[in-house]
C-alpha cells in the first residue's frame, strides 16, 4: 500500500487530543464504607466493569476518528498491481487530428483555444505524469493514420514538441485503420505494461456506425493480445454548435476554351439549429472578387447557388467560392483550378460510317463534342474532332491526338493496334464504345489479355432486353467518379431517363486498377475505367449512337461525353482540386529526374521539393497538405507556375459529437474505459497504474465511527 498525499498522514497525530482529555478528566474514586455496603457490593462491581468497557470503546472511537480522517486525506491505494509491471509503461495515443478538431474547445482554460490545442495540452500533462522509464508514441488518425515519431520514445518531452509542429489534417477518422496503426506501434513498445488512449472529439459522422454495432476488428484483435493493453476513450468536446459550410461544388467542365463560360454550382449546408439570413457568398477568380450573392438558410437546411465565369487567357486559373457568417471559417470556401486551353484534339474512329446523317457510329459523338461548331455558333468549342473511317485508318492518324474514341470498331490490325497500345501507355486517353460489329473474341484475346491489356474487363457476351420487358436504366446512386460528379444534382441531367435495350455484359473486373463509373440497374457496369501505363481507358457497354439505346438523344449526353473526354485528356495534369490531408503528386518526364520545384502555400510560405523515381516513373511528391487554398508550384529556373487547389473534406463540417453515453457503450463493448476530462482520465490512470484507491470505504468507516460515538456517549450519560 502507498499514499498519494503521504504528508497528510501527520494529521493522524491528532488522536492524542481525545486521549489526553480522557486522562485529564479521569475522576479519582473515594471509598466510603457504610453498614449495608456488602449487600450492593456485587451489583456495583458488575456495573463498574460495564462502564469501563463502554468508556474504553468511546475512547477508541474518538482516537480512531482523526486517524481515519487523516488516512482519507492521504488517499491510500493498493500497490499489488506494481508487481505486474505497471510502474513504467508504453503509451500509444491515437490522436484525432482531423479538421473538425480546429473548432473551439469546450470549457477551455485558454480563450479561443481549439479542440486540437486542448488535446495537445492534455497530452503534455499525461506524458509528464508517466513514471520514469515509460515510452510514448502518437498515431495521428485524421485521414490516413501515420505515426508522429519513427518509434516510441522515452524522451517524453519530445512528444509535445513534435505535436506543436503538426497541423490538423482533413478527415474523416478511419477508426479501424487507426487501431491497426496502433497495433503496429505496439510491436516496438519497450515495456510489458501497455496503454492505448484514443483522444478525439468523437464526431458523430465518424463514430455513429460503430456506436450502432459496426465491427472494429483491429480493436478486437488488440483486446486478445497478452498482456492485454489498457484502452481508454478520451473525449474532448467542442462548444461550437452552429456551423455553415460549402457541402458540394460542381464545375460544368473540367477544361475550357478561352471565353467559354464555366458554370459552378454550389450547395451550402446549415449544420445547426438556428436560421441564417442574407449570408454573403462571393465568387473569386485568380484571387479577385467578381460578384456576390446572398442566401438564407433554415435550421439544418440547404441552399443551392450557381455562378458562371469565362477566362480570357490560356493557362491555369483559380476559381473560388467563399461564404461569410459563422465562427468556423475553415470550411467556408471551395477552391478549384480551371485549365483554359486553345483546343483539345480528339480522334474518332468510326467502325461503321452511315450513309445518312446520324446513322454512323460516331455521328452523335461528333455533335456532342463540338456543339457550337455544329450549329455555326459564334462561341468556341474546346474540343476539335477528326473523324476517320476504320477502313481508311493510316499510321500517322494517331499523331497530335490526346484522346482516341473507338465506336463500333470490329478489330484493329497490325501497326494500328500496337500504336494504340503505345499511345495509351504514354499518357493518352482511350474511350471504347460497343456495337454489333465488335469482334468479342478479338476484344477478349487482344484488348483484354486476361487483365493485362487495354480493355478494363472481359466481355461475357451481348444481352438484349425483350420488347415486353422494361428497358435497363442507369442505376440511381451517389456518383463519386470525377467525370460524373456533376450529375449528382438532377439539374445536371437525369441519367435515369436513358433506356437501354441492348448492351455488352462485362465480366467482374480482375484488375485492381479497374473501377465502375456508371452501372445499369441489372447489376452490370455501363462504364468501366482502367489505368493503363500513364493513361486511362474507359469502356462503354453500349453504342455511341441510338442503335442500342436512346442515350445519345438525352440532353445530358452532350455534357457527359464532354466530361468523359476532358477527363481522359487531362489524366497527366493535376486534378481540379484535392482534399486537405492528401499529398501532392505530379508525374514528370524522365528527363526531369533530380529537378527541384518550389511549392508556395496560400500564406506565402514555401518549401522545396525534389523529383524522385520509382521504377520507371519520375514524379514529384509533397508531404501531406495541411491547409485549404490555392498553392503554386514552380520549377526552379522556370517562369511557368502550376496552380493547385486543396479543400477540406465536407464530412468534417458536421461538428455534431457522438453523445457520451454512446461512446461509453463502444468502450464497454470492447472492455475499455471512458473519460471526458483530464481529472477523470488521471483518476483512471492512477487506479490502473497504482491500484485501487481506498479513501471511499475509509470515509464510510469514518461516518460509522461518528455515529457510534454519539450512541456510546448517550448510553454512558444515561448510566
Amino acid at each position: 500500500m502507498t499514499f498519494l498525499n503521504i504528508a497528510l498522514l501527520a494529521g493522524g497525530l491528532t488522536f492524542l487530543i481525545p486521549l489526553l482529555i480522557h486522562l485529564l478528566n479521569k475522576r479519582k474514586v473515594v471509598t466510603v464504607r457504610w453498614g449495608a455496603m456488602h449487600l450492593l457490593h456485587e451489583v456495583i462491581r458488575q456495573k463498574k466493569r460495564k462502564m469501563k468497557i463502554e468508556q474504553l470503546l468511546l475512547l477508541v472511537t474518538r482516537v480512531a476518528v482523526p486517524i481515519i480522517l487523516a488516512l482519507c486525506l492521504a488517499r491510500p491505494v493498493l500497490t499489488a498491481l506494481r508487481s505486474l509491471g505497471m510502474g513504467s509503461s508504453s503509451l500509444i495515443v491515437i490522436l484525432d487530428d482531423s479538421f473538425s478538431m480546429r473548432a473551439p474547445a469546450e470549457n477551455s482554460a485558454a480563450p479561443g483555444a481549439s479542440v486540437a490545442d486542448q488535446a495537445r495540452a492534455d497530452l503534455q500533462q499525461i506524458t509528464e505524469g508517466l513514471p520514469s522509464g515509460s515510452a510514448a508514441q502518437v498515431v495521428l488518425s485524421g485521414g490516413s493514420p501515420r505515426q508522429l515519431l519513427d518509434q516510441p520514445t522515452t524522451a517524453l518531452d519530445l512528444v509535445p514538441k513534435k505535436l506543436a509542429e503538426v497541423s490538423s489534417m482533413s478527415g474523416p477518422v478511419l477508426a479501424n485503420e487507426a487501431f491497426q496503426a496502433a497495433t503496429s506501434a505496439l510491436k516496438d513498445a519497450p515495456n510489458a505494461a501497455r496503454e492505448i488512449v484514443v483522444v478525439s472529439d468523437f464526431q458523430e459522422a465518424d463514430w455513429k456506425a460503430i456506436a450502432d454495432g459496426a465491427a472494429l476488428p483491429a480493436l478486437e484483435n488488440l483486446s486478445k493480445q497478452e498482456p492485454k493493453p489498457q484502452i481508454t476513450f478520451y473525449r474532448i468536446g467542442s462548444d461550437l454548435a452552429e456551423n455553415l459550410s460549402i457541402a458540394t461544388a460542381d464545375l460544368s467542365a473540367l477544361v475550357a476554351a478561352e471565353t467559354q463560360p464555366i458554370g459552378i454550382r454550389i450547395r451550402i449546408k446549415n449544420h445547426g439549429k438556428r436560421p441564417w439570413q442574407d449570408i454573403p457568398v462571393h465568387l473569386e477568380a485568380d484571387g479577385a472578387r467578381l460578384r456576390t450573392a446572398r442566401v438564407s438558410l433554415a435550421p439544418e437546411g440547404e441552399a443551392v447557388l450557381s455562378f458562371t465565369h469565362a477566362f480570357e487567357k490560356v493557362g491555369d486559373h483559380s476559381l473560388s467560392i467563399r461564404l461569410e457568417g459563422d465562427s468556423f471559417a475553415e470550411d467556408n470556401a471551395f477552391h478549384s483550378i480551371v485549365q483554359v486551353r486553345n483546343q483539345l484534339n480528339v480522334l474518332l474512329i468510326d467502325g461503321k460510317p452511315g450513309a445518312m446523317p446520324l446513322e454512323g457510329a460516331t455521328d452523335f459523338l461528333e455533335l456532342a463534342l463540338t456543339p457550337h461548331t455544329a450549329v455555326a455558333n459564334t462561341l468556341k468549342d474546346l474540343i476539335r474532332t477528326r473523324k476517320v473511317d476504320l477502313r481508311k485508318l493510316r499510321d500517322d492518324d494517331f499523331k497530335q491526338a490526346e484522346v482516341i474514341i473507338l465506336a463500333n470498331v470490329e478489330k484493329l490490325q497490325g501497326r494500328a493496334f500496337s500504336d494504340l497500345d503505345k499511345f495509351v501507355k504514354a499518357g493518352g486517353g482511350l474511350l471504347i464504345f460497343a456495337g454489333p460489329e465488335c469482334d468479342i473474341d478479338w476484344y477478349n484475346r487482344e484488348l483484354h489479355k486476361k487483365g493485362e491489356g487495354l480493355l478494363p474487363a472481359a466481355i461475357q457476351g451481348q444481352v438484349r432486353a425483350e420488347l415486353a420487358d422494361a428497358p435497363a436504366r442507369i442505376l440511381r446512386q451517389r456518383l463519386t467518379h470525377p467525370s460524373v460528379l456533376y450529375f449528382n444534382d438532377a439539374r445536371g441531367g437525369r441519367l435515369q431517363d436513358a433506356e437501354f435495350r441492348h448492351w455488352l455484359e462485362f465480366a467482374p473486373p480482375s484488375n485492381e486498377g479497374t473501377q465502375r463509373i456508371l452501372n445499369l440497374d441489372r447489376n452490370v457496369p455501363l462504364l468501366l475505367e482502367k489505368k493503363y501505363g500513364q493513361g486511362r481507358v474507359i469502356a462503354a457497354a453500349t453504342t455511341a449512337n441510338a442503335e442500342w439505346s436512346n442515350l445519345p438523344l438525352q440532353p445530358f449526353f452532350v455534357p457527359l461525353m464532354q466530361r468523359l473526354t476532358t477527363y481522359l485528356a487531362t489524366e497527366g495534369s493535376a486534378p481540379a482540386w484535392q482534399v486537405v490531408g492528401s499529398t501532392l503528386r505530379v508525374n514528370l518526364e524522365k528527363a526531369e529526374l533530380g529537378s527541384e520545384y518550389l511549392l508556395r502555400d496560400p500564406t506565402g510560405q514555401t518549401q522545396m521539393l525534389k523529383s524522385q523515381q520509382e521504377g520507371e516513373k519520375v514524379f514529384l511528391q509533397s508531404p501531406p497538405i495541411s491547409q485549404p487554398g490555392i498553392f503554386q508550384l514552380q520549377k526552379t529556373g522556370s517562369d511557368k507556375v502550376t496552380l493547385l487547389a486543396f479543400n477540406t473534406d465536407n464530412a468534417e463540417s458536421d461538428l455534431k459529437p457522438l453523445p457520451a453515453d454512446q461512446i461509453k457503450k463502444i468502450a464497454e463493448r470492447h472492455d475499455a474505459s471512458f473519460a471526458d476530462s483530464l481529472p477523470a482520465y488521471q483518476s483512471l490512470d492512477r487506479t490502473r497504474r497504482h491500484g485501487s484507491e481506498l479513501w471511499q470505504p475509509l470515509l464510510i468507516a469514518l461516518l460509522a465511527l461518528l455515529f457510534l460515538e454519539v450512541l456510546l456517549q448517550q448510553r454512558i450519560a444515561r448510566g
